[in-house]
């Protein structure tokens, strides 16, 4: 089973991403160039975690630990970067089914993302 992705959309434009719960790539430069995999379940959904992501990748603030990451590593400069999402669509919402599901999609991102670079997307830690 291929885990769907969104066309990415450009950083400008993140106040248009969902307020649901999914997981999100953020790429730097052009869209497969992936610099964090992150997932919320949070009651605010992906556009708020991809707030607190900016605010933390430009001011290095704590709130994110990929955006501090991201402050560290490319100097806050967020001017080029995209992001896609993966939404749950057709899974149960209850939390005790939920969860686990996003925590799956958002490892396995990680995983094929290990296969195909040999390593962790650079503002992942684990």
């Amino acid at each position: 089973m291929e885990l769907a992705l969104s066309h990415p959309v450009a950083w400008n434009d993140r106040a248009n991403l969902p307020d649901r719960a999914g997981v999100y790539m953020i790429a730097r430069g052009e869209p497969g160039n992936t610099v964090y995999i992150g997932r919320t379940w949070g009651a605010k959904g992906i556009r708020h975690r991809i707030r607190t992501f900016h605010r933390s990748a430009t001011t290095g603030q704590k709130g994110h630990a990929g955006g501090v990451t991201f402050h560290g590593v490319f100097d806050g400069d967020t001017t080029a970067l995209f992001v896609s999402v993966h939404m749950p669509d057709g899974i149960d919402p209850k939390p005790e089914i939920l969860h686990p599901y996003i925590a799956y999609a958002e490892r396995r991102l990680i995983w094929e993302h290990v296969e195909a670079h040999g390593g962790l997307p650079v503002c992942n830690s684990e």
